[in-house]
């Protein structure tokens, strides 16, 4: 009797540990993402931009969003004034989680890479600092966002009209 009590508590114990949740990670796995995506709204002193990433060394997937407060475009310097990133992980097995965070003030720059003369595309280096990390189980982190921004543009009725902009780059994060 002694010995299938002790059998059928083990075995309940390890039902109830195969049962159980796992329990959740700390953060995503991923301390960096590649990122690339576009521009859905702008006016001269925000961009608002989202896309798709994929986590470093984790592997993660990632759907992102960026709202970037800025000095209009060509000043000099073009400080990145504020701002917020929203990312949603998920990993190879399925667990999702977040990350968000708020650009720095004056914690970056828009530098221009390439003017466009003659109405040719636009190339800006993005960079920000990011502030209050935080994911599902975390807070007070920080980061880096740098990008490549492309205005891509066309001459029409005599006017130079930017009709897609694109980023890539990566964001770090320690959280």
């Amino acid at each position: 009797m002694k010995g299938s009590l002790r059998f059928s508590l083990l075995t309940l114990v390890a039902l109830v540990a195969l049962a159980a949740p796992a329990a959740a990670p700390a953060a995503p796995v991923s301390t960096s993402f590649t990122i690339v995506g576009y521009e859905y709204a702008f006016s001269s002193t925000v961009g608002s931009f989202a896309g798709s990433g994929s986590g470093i060394p984790g592997g993660e997937s990632a759907a992102w969003n960026a709202s970037v407060e800025h000095d209009p475009l060509g000043s000099t310097p073009a400080y990145v004034n504020g701002g917020s990133l929203a990312m949603t992980t998920r990993s190879s097995s399925g667990a999702v989680d977040f990350v968000t965070g708020d650009f720095a003030y004056l914690g970056g720059t828009i530098t221009t890479v390439d003017p466009g003369a003659a109405c040719t595309n636009q190339r800006y280096l993005v960079t920000g600092t990011l502030e209050d990390i935080s994911t599902s189980t975390t807070s007070g982190g920080a980061g880096s966002f740098s990008v490549k921004l492309t205005h891509y543009r066309y001459r029409l009725f005599g006017h130079c009209v930017i009709y897609k902009a694109r980023v890539f780059g990566a964001v770090s994060f320690s959280y």
